[in-house]
């Protein structure tokens, strides 16, 4: 600074240092607070240290440094992981349990389990009952072929048919036979 500025400024070389030594308190007091900001054990915090050991203090690296830039980053990655971890506690809310009666609670589970054997009944009825059906039309068609096979016999390939017949019948009943549904213990 030129003689004839800080003249007309009015500005001391006492005040000069006083603003340098504000500027130092203040390099200083960001500097503990960039420490003071990182968890224990944060391995920037420990580079930190490294650097207060040779330095004597963080505030004597000049403004921009890679280290307090890296550990300004940190910091504030730090700051916004608390303060999300706050903003679920709030969102999370947590309600007192209603206690349950056991009776009731055994009462309700077998009802449930009641309710559900009864659908399960039904529905292997009604497939019971169609197998029933079903085995029906096979054993009439089974005796249609018997009153006839005398009949059916005498032309060869219609006898090939009428055995090839019994057999897909017989199979067909023995099928849906072990096919019934057996139904729920009460």
């Amino acid at each position: 600074m030129s003689v004839k500025i800080a003249k007309k400024l009015g500005v001391s070389g006492s005040m000069l240092s006083a603003a340098k030594d504000v500027e130092a308190s203040l390099a200083r007091e960001e500097a503990r607070s960039l420490e003071n900001g990182l968890p224990e054990g944060h391995p920037l915090r420990n580079e930190a240290e490294k650097q207060k050991a040779m330095l004597g203090d963080l505030s004597g690296l000049p403004p921009g440094h890679p280290l307090l830039r890296a550990m300004q980053a940190a910091k504030e990655r730090y700051e916004q992981q608390i303060q999300k971890d706050t903003e679920q506690k709030k969102t999370s809310v947590v309600r007192k349990a209603h206690r349950v009666d056991a009776d009731v609670a055994r009462r309700e589970a077998r009802r449930a389990e009641d309710e559900r054997n009864e659908r399960l009944n039904e529905a292997a009825g009604h497939i019971n009952s169609g197998l029933a059906g079903a085995l029906g039309e096979i054993k009439k068609l089974y005796k249609v072929m018997s009153d006839n096979e005398g009949i059916l016999n005498i032309d060869p390939i219609c006898r090939v048919k009428v055995g090839r017949l019994k057999r897909l019948l017989f199979a067909a009943e023995r099928g849906l036979s072990e096919s019934r549904l057996s139904k729920a213990r009460a």
